[in-house]
């Protein structure tokens, strides 16, 4: 699962549509830092640079499996990339970030079912 993880953060800042596809699970729901839900198809649609980020630091504080089901669990700052929706919505400074990846695993490789991201207000720093 941490390795799907460390896919999703590598393909998800750049313009492979398929790579990104493949990735997500068919019934895929995210919970945007822009306040609105989506599904797979919405995704898949807009990935063309619009969740681009120029730096990522994650720190992962919970990982949890049960049965097929993985969830990931923690802290992360990232700098919005210019031509990305999250620099639309909050500048391109580093934004520090709560976030919740879920993965389910099927035909042999994990895939993502579910995220979340909020952005919170510091960016300097990781609370331990």
């Amino acid at each position: 699962m941490l390795v799907a993880s460390n896919h999703h953060r590598t393909i998800i800042d750049g313009d492979d549509v398929e790579a990104i596809a493949a990735l997500l699970h068919q019934n895929f729901i995210i919970n945007g830092p822009n306040n609105r839900c989506g599904a797979r198809d919405q995704i898949v649609r807009l990935s063309q640079g619009a969740f681009a980020h120029g730096k990522c630091h994650r720190h992962i504080e919970r990982v949890a499996i049960t049965g097929n089901v993985g969830v990931l669990m923690g802290d992360e700052i990232v700098t919005p990339d210019k031509r990305s929706l999250l620099a639309d919505w909050f500048g391109t400074n580093p934004l520090r970030r709560r976030f919740t990846d879920m993965y389910v695993f099927e035909d042999g490789k994990w895939l993502l079912l579910a995220c979340q991201a909020s952005v919170v207000r510091e960016a300097n720093e990781f609370r331990r």
